[in-house]
């Protein structure tokens, strides 16, 4: 690569915006609007942070929706956005996803002229140009059945900094033996930097988690690029909406009053930190030594979550609870999971899985073909450590009530 002009970017995608929020077995009123409107909100926060940091062009890399499930309002609200950043002088290169491929799109609505469309089938390129010269190459492909051949992208022959943009799963060691420098990927949920060192490889994942299992920050990738080529990369949180997973661990608990406290003392740091935002919370409390029945009740669980929400949840922009598990540490002796029963069995594998994060944990393959691709399969897909974590620890205390059988 030759040395050239520096410039910046923004990359982004899996937008959903045709997705409300769910996951949760009740919406309260308060945050209905929200849970429908928050894709969009977010996709917004996507565009003016093109704006604020004065970026030199978008690259969106798929699922910003599905056309067929779209209303019409979804479909304009995209287009809005589009024209927003044309009237900024922001060009936007779009490589379409599984939801979102190019033949989806309504040939009756025509996208503004700063949109360029990269199809299936062999990489394209086109050139980004300031002042009538080409400064950088931008290859990309639109969704191809999932797997990128790497292979098929090539430089810039000219020798300008080449940005790909692809649409599914790459294998790390390839993208770092291959010459292009920088690759901006779709398909993944979750912000995913790959170990390509020295070349970057990013899912910048969706600007809005949308199910309790995409907790923590949202957001979209702004990356410069100086005039020796050099990268660096930033993410800048979009979430308007943002599942919060909270663990606390407590020496000594006896009344409610003293959870209560505790459980009130951390959510009013995490409410003088969330800025805007609303946060969902879901608290795992884990008591060390005995706790007492009383707090070991569910019908005490749900009190306590009224008593945070009354406090903390009942206006947009506040903080909701909306799950509270309890455990003592010591609620499953030693001796139980030695037993040579069913509760022992489960529990022994319980122990292994927890202790081997490696170990695969496939709950889609319990699911019929017909719901595979489906929201349900995407709300039991483990994707994290702290997910499998919490999991695990709620599918040892359900077996366990289930299962044991005491004397």
């Amino acid at each position: 690569m030759t040395p050239g002009a520096s410039f910046r970017f923004l990359q982004s995608g899996d937008f959903h915006l045709d997705q409300p929020l769910g996951g949760l077995p009740s919406v309260p009123d308060h945050l209905r609007t929200l849970f429908c409107e928050a894709p969009r909100r977010a996709a917004q926060q996507v565009v003016e942070t093109a704006m604020l940091h004065e970026v030199d062009f978008v690259v969106l890399t798929g699922d910003l929706l599905d056309p067929r499930l779209s209303s019409p309002r979804t479909i304009g609200c995209l287009l809005e956005m589009f024209e927003q950043l044309d009237t900024a002088g922001i060009n936007v290169y779009w490589a379409g996803g599984e939801a979102d491929p190019p033949s989806r799109w309504p040939s009756s609505v025509a996208l503004p002229r700063n949109v360029h469309i990269f199809r299936p089938g062999l990489p394209q390129t086109v050139h980004f140009e300031q002042d009538g010269e080409a400064i950088a190459a931008i290859i990309g492909q639109a969704n191809s059945g999932g797997e990128i051949r790497i292979g098929e992208f090539r430089p810039s022959a000219a020798g300008l900094f080449t940005i790909a943009v692809a649409y599914g799963e790459v294998e790390d060691g390839a993208i770092s033996r291959h010459d292009i420098p920088y690759w901006a990927l779709g398909g993944e949920e979750m912000r995913k930097k790959h170990r390509t060192a020295p070349k970057f490889a990013i899912h910048s994942g969706s600007p809005q988690g949308r199910r309790p299992l995409h907790v923590g920050q949202r957001s979209c990738t702004v990356v410069e690029v100086n005039e020796a080529g050099e990268i660096s990369t930033d993410a800048i949180a979009t979430d308007v909406v943002r599942w919060q997973s909270e663990l606390v661990e407590i020496a000594n608990c006896e009344s409610p009053e003293e959870l209560e406290k505790v459980l009130k003392n951390r959510m009013r740091t995490l409410v003088s930190g969330k800025g805007r935002r609303q946060l969902l919370v879901d608290w795992r409390v884990i008591i060390e030594g005995n706790a007492s029945k009383k707090l070991m009740a569910e019908s005490l669980w749900q009190h306590t979550i009224d008593v945070l929400n009354k406090e903390f949840g009942g206006e947009e922009s506040g903080a909701w609870t909306h799950e509270l598990t309890i455990e003592s540490a010591s609620v499953i002796p030693e001796a139980w999971y030695q037993e040579q029963t069913i509760c022992g069995d489960f529990l022994r594998l319980t122990r292994e899985l927890l202790a081997d994060p490696d170990i695969p944990i496939e709950l889609t393959e319990l699911l019929g073909e017909d719901r595979r691709g489906t929201q349900l399969s995407e709300a039991v897909q483990i994707e994290t450590r702290e997910v499998r974590r919490k999991a695990l620890h709620e599918a040892r205390r359900m077996g366990v009530q289930a299962l044991r059988i005491d004397d």
